[in-house]
């Protein structure tokens, strides 16, 4: 029995106020073979998220409605115990 690779395992979170999108995100990673792969439409649960489950790596909208990708990202820099910000913004 071979083992996946271990990036297949990485956690990834995500953002986007638009189901579609985040619809679409899942199918993709998953045919990729990602097993662990959250998302939320709400941006201001992202910082207690990646608290909770420290993902390897968020794909984030910029453009939403309350709270945009800029402010999620300012919310995540202030984790002074996890300096390193695992985000690739999505327009």
């Amino acid at each position: 029995m071979s083992r996946l690779p271990d990036i297949l395992g990485a956690r990834i979170l995500i953002v986007d106020d638009q189901e579609v999108n985040i619809s679409l995100l899942r199918q993709l990673l998953s045919e990729a073979g990602y097993l662990n792969v959250d998302s939320t439409q709400n941006p201001e649960e992202v910082y207690a998220l990646h608290r909770r489950h420290r993902y390897d790596l968020i794909l984030l909208d910029l453009q939403m409605p309350v709270m945009d990708g800029f402010q999620v990202m300012a919310a995540l820099n202030t984790n002074d115990a996890d300096p390193y910000l695992p985000v690739i913004v999505l327009t």
